[in-house]
C-alpha cells in the first residue's frame, strides 16, 4: 500500500523528533558513566563567578526537549478530538468519513510515540537526579551550605550552646563549645597561665579571652565591634577539650531582641601544634543566635538519675544525671582520683568515701555519667567494661554552688568553675526541685522546709541505689528509624530519630558514633543528643542538621551509628541488629560486619554513588 508523500513527511517528523530523544538520552547517560558531577564542574564555577545559573547544560537541554515534546503531546490529542469531530459530522459520507479515521490513526500513532519520547526524557532527567535509582538525590551545589558551618559534626566541633539560629536566649548566658580534641588553650586565653585560670577576677588578663581568634559581637555591627579580651572571661574544662566563656558584662537590650555572632578563627591550635581547622575546614566556624531581653534566674533541677532511686543494679550500671536544662560543663566535669580532684559531683560508698573515677557531660550539655577506674571485663568490641563496688548501697550526691549574695539564685558570676553545679547563666542547683536555690551549707541563706517540717542546709540532690555482683552483657540493638530506611521526600528539617532497645550511656554518643552524611557528599553541620524513656527502658539517638536540600530530584543522606555507641551497662552493639521495617539485619552474623541500608555486607558501606561512608559500624569487629 502506497502513502502520500505528505502522510509520509508527517510519520518522518514524528519519528526524527523521537530518534532525537533518544540520541541525547544515550549522550546523557554516557555522560553519567563518566562522573556527570566532575563533567560540569566548569559551568558551576562560570555559574557561580557570573551570577549565572550553575545548573548543567545538560540538564538544562533536557528540561526544554520535555517541555517541546509535551507541546506536541497536546498537539496530537487535538488532532485526535478534531478528527473525532469530523467522523461525527460525516453524515454518512463514506469519504469523509475514511478521512477521519485515516487521520485518528495517525494522531494516535503519532501520540504513542510522542507519549514514549517523553517517557525518556522523563527517565533520563530522574537519572541525573537520582531518580533513577529509586532513592531521593541530587547535586548540591555550594550556595546550599552555610557559611563557617560544616566544622560542626562532621569536623572538629562536637557541640555548643547556644546553638545554631537559637533564639530568646537569656542576657545572662555563658557560651559553651566541645571540641572532640585535646585543645591549646592558647589559643583561647590571652596570656595562658595555668596557675592562674581559674582566678574569677576580670581585671586578671590570663582569664581573658584571645581575640586574634575568637570574636563575640553584635551581628549588625561587624567583627570590627567585637568585645574586647578584658569584657570576657574565659575557662577550659579538666580535658581541654571544652571552652566556656563568659562575657562581664550582660549581652543584649533589656528592651529588644539582639543578634549575636561568634566566630572561631583559623589560628586556633589543638594540643599538638596543629591547626584546629583545616582542609575543607579551613576557614574556621561561627554561628548566629539571638539573644532576648531577660535575665535567667531559674535554678536548674535534676530531671532523671540512673540508676533509679532505690533500685538494685547490676555493677556494670552507669551512674547517670540528667539536668532540666543546660549545665556550666567546668562546673559538671572532672575526675576525683588518689582521694582528690573534682567532688561537684560524687559516688559515695557505704563508709563516705567518694568512689574514684570521672564524670563527663553530653546531651547538649544536659547529662553528666560517672565511670570508674575499676575494669571488671570486656564488651564484645574488646572494650574495657568498668564496675561499681558490689554488691553495696552506694549514694549519688551533686553539689550545689556557693551563691554570690548579691546575685541570688546565683553563684559568682564570673567565676569558672563554680564550686557546685549552676546552668548555663550560673543559677545554683535546685536540688530538692522547690523553686527555690538556697546554694550549699556554707551560705547564709535559709532553705524552706520541707514537707516534713525539716530544715535542709543545703540544696544539693541526693539519692541512693545498691548494686550485685552481676554484669549485665545485654547487646543493644537498633529497634526504630525515623525516617525509614529509603524513605523518600522526607522533611528537609526533622531531626534524625534512631531507637534503641536499651538505654544508652550518655558521652558514648556523640557526633564521632552518630553522623550524617549527604551524598553527593559535601560538609554539612549536625549535632547529636539522646532522649531517654525511663517507663521502657530505651534511648533514642537524635540527629539535628542544617536544612537539608530541596532541588528538583531532592538528595540522598546517610545517618551512620557505629559500636561506638554504648548501653547504660557499657556493651557495644555486637553484631549490628537492625530490628526495623525494610531491614535484613534482623539477627547477627558476623560473617557480615556491617549493615548497610538494611542489607548485610562483608565491606564497610559505600553511597549510591560508591563514597566510602565516614565512621562506619561493623557488626563483628
Amino acid at each position: 500500500m502506497m502513502r502520500s508523500k505528505h502522510t509520509i513527511t508527517k510519520y518522518v517528523a514524528v519519528y526524527a523528533a523521537a530518534l532525537c530523544v533518544l540520541l541525547f538520552s544515550a549522550l546523557v547517560l554516557f555522560f553519567a558513566q563518566v562522573d556527570f558531577v566532575n563533567a560540569q564542574t566548569a559551568f558551576e564555577q562560570f555559574g557561580q563567578s557570573s551570577g549565572l545559573s550553575t545548573e548543567s547544560p545538560i540538564l538544562i537541554v533536557a528540561r526544554l526537549i520535555r517541555i517541546f515534546l509535551s507541546f506536541l503531546g497536546i498537539i496530537f490529542t487535538i488532532l485526535i478530538i478534531y478528527a473525532g469531530y469530523l467522523y461525527m459530522t460525516a453524515g454518512g459520507e463514506a469519504e469523509k468519513a475514511k478521512k477521519a479515521k485515516k487521520m485518528i490513526k495517525q494522531a494516535v500513532i503519532g501520540l504513542l510515540i510522542i507519549l514514549s519520547s517523553y517517557a525518556i526524557a522523563t527517565f533520563v532527567i530522574n537519572a541525573i537526579l537520582g531518580g533513577g535509582t529509586g532513592t531521593t538525590r541530587s547535586t548540591p551545589a555550594p550556595q546550599f551550605n552555610e557559611p563557617l558551618s560544616a566544622s560542626l559534626g562532621s569536623g572538629i566541633i562536637d557541640d555548643h550552646y547556644p546553638r545554631r539560629n537559637a533564639v530568646d536566649i537569656p542576657r545572662n548566658t555563658k557560651v559553651f563549645i566541645t571540641f572532640k580534641e585535646v585543645m591549646d588553650p592558647e589559643s583561647f586565653v590571652k596570656n595562658y597561665d595555668p596557675a592562674t585560670l581559674v582566678d574569677n577576677d576580670p581585671n586578671n588578663d590570663t582569664t581573658q579571652l584571645n581575640t586574634d581568634n575568637v570574636l563575640i559581637f553584635k551581628t549588625e555591627d561587624g567583627e570590627s565591634e567585637a568585645l574586647s579580651s578584658d569584657q570576657v572571661i574565659v575557662g577550659l574544662d579538666e580535658t581541654r577539650t571544652i571552652v566556656v566563656m563568659k562575657t562581664v558584662d550582660f549581652m543584649g537590650s533589656n528592651s529588644e531582641d539582639t543578634n549575636y555572632s561568634i566566630v572561631l578563627k583559623s589560628g586556633i591550635l589543638k594540643a599538638n601544634g596543629k591547626p584546629a581547622f583545616a582542609g575543607p575546614y579551613s576557614g574556621g566556624y561561627g554561628w548566629v543566635f539571638e539573644v532576648g531581653t531577660t535575665i535567667d534566674l531559674t535554678p536548674p533541677t535534676v530531671f532523671s538519675s540512673l540508676p533509679k532511686q532505690d533500685s538494685q543494679e547490676p555493677r556494670n550500671v552507669t551512674v547517670e544525671l540528667t539536668f532540666s536544662e543546660p549545665i556550666d560543663p567546668t562546673a559538671a566535669t572532672g575526675t576525683f582520683a588518689d582521694n582528690a580532684g573534682f567532688t561537684n559531683v560524687s559516688v559515695k560508698n557505704q563508709a563516705g568515701n567518694n568512689i574514684e573515677g570521672t564524670f563527663k557531660i553530653s546531651n547538649g550539655y544536659k547529662t553528666v555519667d560517672f565511670t570508674t577506674t575499676v575494669a571488671c571485663g570486656e564488651d564484645p568490641c574488646g572494650d574495657a567494661i568498668y564496675c561499681l563496688p558490689g554488691p553495696e548501697i552506694l549514694n549519688v550526691v551533686a553539689k550545689a554552688a556557693s551563691l554570690d549574695p548579691a546575685n541570688i539564685p546565683q553563684s559568682d558570676p564570673l567565676q569558672i568553675p563554680a564550686d557546685g553545679i549552676v546552668d548555663a547563666s550560673g543559677n545554683s542547683l535546685d536540688g530538692n526541685d522547690d523553686g527555690v536555690a538556697c546554694g550549699s551549707e556554707n551560705d547564709d541563706v535559709a532553705c524552706p522546709e520541707d514537707g516534713e517540717g525539716n530544715v535542709p542546709t543545703d540544696d544539693n540532690y541526693e539519692y541512693g541505689f545498691s548494686t550485685t555482683n552481676e554484669i549485665n552483657t545485654t547487646v543493644p540493638h537498633i529497634t526504630n528509624l525515623s525516617p525509614v530506611i529509603g524513605a523518600e521526600e522526607i522533611s528537609q528539617t526533622n531531626d534524625i530519630a534512631i531507637e534503641f532497645s536499651a538505654l544508652l550511656k550518655g558521652s558514648t554518643v556523640n557526633s564521632t558514633s552518630a553522623s550524617l552524611w549527604p551524598d553527593e557528599f559535601y560538609y554539612m553541620w549536625f549535632y547529636v543528643g539522646k532522649s531517654d524513656s525511663l517507663v521502657n527502658n530505651k534511648s533514642t539517638i537524635s540527629i539535628d542538621h542544617e536544612t537539608f536540600v530541596s532541588t528538583e530530584g531532592g538528595a540522598e543522606y546517610w545517618p551512620v551509628v557505629t559500636n561506638d555507641v554504648k548501653s547504660a551497662y557499657q556493651i557495644c552493639m555486637h553484631p549490628v541488629v537492625v530490628d526495623t521495617p525494610g531491614s535484613q539485619c534482623l539477627d547477627a552474623d558476623v560473617d557480615n560486619p556491617y549493615c548497610c541500608s538494611g542489607v548485610k555486607s562483608a565491606n564497610k558501606c559505600t553511597t549510591s554513588l560508591g563514597i566510602e561512608l565516614p565512621n562506619n559500624a561493623p557488626q563483628g569487629e
